[in-house]
């Protein structure tokens, strides 16, 4: 090969860069489909390992956080669970998300195996090809979807459905391949793969290095004897290899070189660099300069080494490379430590990367809330508050059997003891919540669910210290363990950091903690007020005759409905200053502007109702279940349509549970409905007895005139 040559294929060697890191992945080992085989034996990481590796700090989504976060949302979006499970040689072995992760950055052949992705619908595995488990609580490892034709079937269907989703014109096809269960399973099953694709990839560089070994091809490099060069050896020599290309290095040389780049660029983008889209969360170097606010992946410290090492003078080269050399040289001692499977090695060079990584943050002042989060992690206090909001269900359903006796007396000192310790862990939790974020507790759903619940037990519970007939107890009691219930099922289904960081148009703590609390006190004021109402609904429908009981009720409904109006009001008044600051404009009929100004006109209707005489006890009741309803669709269900500035929070998959809500509330109005027609008619039907004259007329529950 000519000099001329050479030349021109140095200058043609940054084209490999342009190669989309997924095809290169595609190129790497493990990516053709082998044949499944379960796992026969696990060995587990060292317990000082694993410590040492959950709390180093990485920074994803605009925060820092420890890297156990990223590990239990990874796995929590594949799994469903924070934890895996598994059964290896007849044991049952549990394993944390830190485990699992560091099995795919370490041991990436034992992470292929292990069955991790959850696959609800039978439906999705039929689509691209693969047998069904017998079981859906059965996990798929990804060497048994990666099969022969199976990854290719799920490239194709996600390929055409992405087509659609990206296409303006086809908005309501969109919609519904959004909506239809096996399409969008589809989908999350091919993100899922991918997502696990670049963190088993993420390290590739520490573990086999190059796979080329330079000293093979020229005389002036130094033999590896394993075919491959370590990534910290080619990064020192870089240098000199360009200059041996440059040379007389001759043709074998030149072409190892050319796989050498292609291999470098594939391994610099599955381990992360910057401006560049990347899935791993490996974001665990604080950056050289002390301004720089954004962390950096060992991708980039190769990339400023190599790929883009021309834009460096020489003795910046020198000081960034004295900084980051170190940082991939002990990624790779740490790699070669798990490969030899050498525990005491392993465990120690994980210590040292925690120690320097922790030492730089604490420098910076950054590892504060790193330590909150890992306390928060470990407390666990919303898996309490649901738990003792459990304890508390069944404590309360005993009370029901014998609601006289010495032991309901003693059974309801025990639901408000399980009672206030769930909710005062809910209430330490979202502080904590706080703390980490530095804002108020509601941007999102999922913290809506948290405040509502938190909330509305609190009002509950205020509510029976004064009228003391276990009505609210027991409504609050059924409304946080329903809530609890909730929150843990929205977060399995978005799979997401609970702990998100908001977009700047939403980053005002001043209207986050005035409107957005109000407006969500009104919703809790009206779910109260609509569950209390069941109460009163079907204690009239199986004859619950103690006036003061059902006149107790009504106050109650009354009463938490003006209460949720006035925060209603307030909080919608407060959003459209806010939208009028934000967005030019005070109202703009935005369907979740709509919903609170329905919840608005519900509650003036049943106060205005009932002060013109058109309603009574059991109308107001009815009234405050059908704004209960109104208060799912604004919450919820316009979330759903897509349409809007506050078309936030799609969430896949709840569609159904919504219109079940619906229906379930419908049935009890017409419970309310049928009891007033049998009361009705009873008080129309011929009397056995003639009424005295002068004789009272009849009365419902509450003890006034028979109305609605």
């Amino acid at each position: 090969m000519t000099r001329r040559a050479r030349r021109h294929l140095i200058a043609l060697l940054p084209l490999a860069l342009l190669v989309p890191p997924s095809e290169s992945r595609a190129q790497g080992e493990g990516a053709t489909g082998t044949g499944y085989t379960p796992l026969e034996s696990y060995e587990r990481w060292p317990a000082e390992a694993v410590e040492a590796f959950r709390s180093i700090p990485v920074q994803e989504e605009g925060r820092l956080k420890p890297i156990e976060t990223v590990a239990r949302y990874k796995l929590l979006r594949m799994n469903g669970a924070k934890r895996l499970k598994l059964e290896v040689g007849g044991e049952e072995l549990k394993l944390s998300a830190s485990e699992w992760l560091m099995d795919c950055l370490f041991r990436p052949e034992v992470a292929r195996r292990l069955p991790v992705f959850k696959v609800n619908n039978p439906d999705v595995m039929v689509n691209i090809g693969l047998e069904p488990h017998a079981s859906p609580r059965q996990r798929y490892a990804y060497d048994e979807i990666n099969a022969p034709g199976v990854m290719r079937r799920l490239s194709e269907l996600t390929a055409g459905y992405s087509a659609i989703l990206g296409d303006e014109d086809r908005e309501d096809e969109g919609k519904a391949l959004r909506r239809d269960p096996v399409k969008a399973g589809v989908m999350a099953l091919k993100s899922q793969i991918n997502e696990f694709d670049w963190i088993v990839n993420a390290l590739n560089f520490a573990r086999d290095g190059l796979a080329v070994d330079l000293g093979e091809a020229s005389g002036k490099f130094e033999k590896t004897g394993t075919g491959r060069t370590p990534m910290s050896v080619f990064l020192r020599e870089f240098d000199a290899v360009l200059a041996e290309a440059r040379g007389e290095g001759g043709e074998e040389f030149i072409k190892k070189l050319g796989v050498a780049f292609s291999l470098l660029e594939r391994d610099t983008a599955t381990a992360g660099v910057k401006d560049k889209t990347s899935i791993t969360s490996l974001a665990m170097f604080p950056p050289v300069e002390r301004g720089d606010e954004e962390w950096v992946k060992p991708g980039y410290l190769i990339e400023r080494l190599s790929l883009r090492a021309n834009e460096l003078s020489q003795a910046e080269k020198a000081e960034f490379s004295a900084w980051a050399m170190p940082k991939i040289v002990r990624l790779e001692s740490l790699a070669a430590a798990a490969a030899a499977g050498d525990d005491a090695a392993f465990s120690e060079e994980m210590a040292a990367l925690n120690g320097e990584i922790v030492a730089a943050a604490k420098a910076r002042g950054e590892y504060k809330t790193v330590s909150l989060e890992l306390f928060w992690h470990r407390a666990g206090f919303f898996h309490w508050a649901l738990g003792l909001y459990f304890i508390a269900f069944v404590l309360l359903a005993f009370t029901w059997l014998a609601p006289s006796s010495a032991f309901a007396r003693i059974a309801s000192t025990g639901v408000w003891l399980m009672t206030s310790l769930a909710t005062l862990a809910l209430v330490v939790g979202i502080t904590v919540r706080c703390i980490l974020l530095s804002r108020p507790p509601i941007a999102t759903l999922y913290e809506t669910i948290l405040f509502i619940t938190a909330t509305a037990v609190i009002l509950c519970m205020l509510i029976e210290r004064v009228d003391r007939k276990r009505v609210a107890l027991a409504v609050a009691v059924v409304l946080g363990l329903g809530g609890m219930f909730m929150a843990m099922r929205f977060e399995i289904k978005e799979g997401r950091d609970t702990l998100k960081v908001l977009e700047a148009v939403l980053r005002s703590n001043f209207w986050l903690a005035t409107h957005v609390i109000c407006i969500n006190i009104g919703y809790m004021a009206a779910l109260v007020a609509g569950a209390i109402g069941h109460v009163y609904i079907f204690a009239r429908l199986f004859g619950v005759k103690n006036r003061d009981f059902l006149r107790s009720v009504t106050r109650m409904v009354y009463g938490v409905t003006c209460f949720g109006l006035l925060f209603a009001l307030v909080g919608t008044v407060l959003g459209g200053v806010w939208a009028n600051d934000s967005w030019g404009r005070f109202w703009g009929w935005d369907p979740k502007e709509n919903g609170a100004l329905m919840i608005c006109l519900g509650g003036l209707i049943l106060l205005h109702a009932r002060m013109g005489g058109y309603i009574r006890d059991l109308g107001i009741s009815m009234c405050a279940v059908l704004i209960g309803i109104i208060t799912i669709f604004s919450w919820w269900h316009v979330n759903q349509l897509e349409t809007g500035l506050h078309s936030y929070g799609f969430t896949s998959g709840i569609m159904f549970w919504i219109l079940l809500s619906y229906g379930i509330e419908g049935a009890v109005l017409a419970l309310g409905g049928l009891v007033f027609l049998r009361e009705k008619l009873a008080a129309t039907a011929p009397s056995q007895e003639p009424r005295a004259k002068g004789g009272a007329p009849p009365v419902d529950g509450g003890g006034e005139p028979s109305h609605t």
